[in-house]
């Protein structure tokens, strides 16, 4: 089995107090239960997850939206513009737009062919969290515990808004889409924070399932320590005897 552990690369934020102040941040803790990581959901979203078991959660970033967007709307700019100058005849507007466009086609082509290779791991063995970086920047690991996230605002009519959002530990903030589970960020973020709490059974779902008995035994022999981070959702074991047996050990 492939390894996904990743080397920290960051251990922290360099302007914490800006993140408190200036984004619309979201919590660790468990507001919601998540409901859609069964056999279904999972058989559906089949491409996109390569990984997922008691120890890590992985699943594939299609960063390759970015380049054929951006390289699509900057080719309809520079094949407009350039019928426009060949009717109409070259203009200063004209030559400003066909040049624009040509060296922001250029940057997505070389882009697509050059970025890194992306990356979105939930580690709950070690507590850390891998996402990708902005453009070429590496990826980036850190402990869950520092990182930070906030939600999309969208625009004007909301389009795009409410979506979980990683803030990368940049001098200048940019922000990693998370998109695991539910369709706004309180949903996607309950999810991620009980999956990453390694104190709590497994998220529920049938995808999981094989893997509650092996979970639980490390739990078991680690003393069934307190919960890493608050919810209002109760978190029960997969039988009656292991909630009793949790309970009886770990008192909670």
């Amino acid at each position: 089995m492939v390894d996904f552990t990743r080397k920290i690369t960051h251990q922290d934020y360099k302007n914490p107090e800006k993140l408190k102040k200036y984004y619309h941040r979201v919590e660790k803790k468990i507001d919601i239960k998540p409901s859609k990581f069964d056999k279904g959901y999972v058989e559906r979203k089949r491409s996109d997850y390569i990984l997922y078991n008691d120890e890590f959660l992985a699943t594939k970033i299609p960063y390759y939206i970015v380049p054929l967007l951006g390289g699509g709307l900057s080719l309809i700019l520079f094949l407009g513009t350039l019928k426009y100058s060949l009717r109409d005849g070259v203009t200063n507007e004209n030559l400003f737009f066909i040049i624009f466009s040509s060296a922001i086609l250029l940057f997505f082509v070389v882009f697509g062919l050059t970025m890194p290779k992306k990356e979105q791991i939930l580690n709950r063995k070690d507590g850390l969290i891998t996402f990708h970086g902005f453009l070429w920047q590496p990826n980036i690991t850190m402990e869950f515990e520092k990182a930070e996230f906030a939600y999309s605002t969208g625009g004007e009519d909301l389009v795009g808004g409410f979506q979980l959002q990683i803030i990368r530990p940049n001098k200048w903030q940019t922000f990693a889409i998370t998109g695991y589970v539910g369709s706004e960020c309180y949903e996607d973020m309950s999810f991620i924070t009980w999956y990453m709490d390694k104190n709590r059974p497994l998220p529920p779902g049938e995808a999981f399932d094989p893997y509650r008995q092996q979970d639980f035994e490390r739990r078991k022999a680690e003393g069934f320590p307190k919960p890493l981070y608050p919810s209002k959702i109760s978190t029960p074991e997969a039988t009656k005897e292991q909630q009793a047996e949790r309970k009886r050990i770990g008192g909670w």
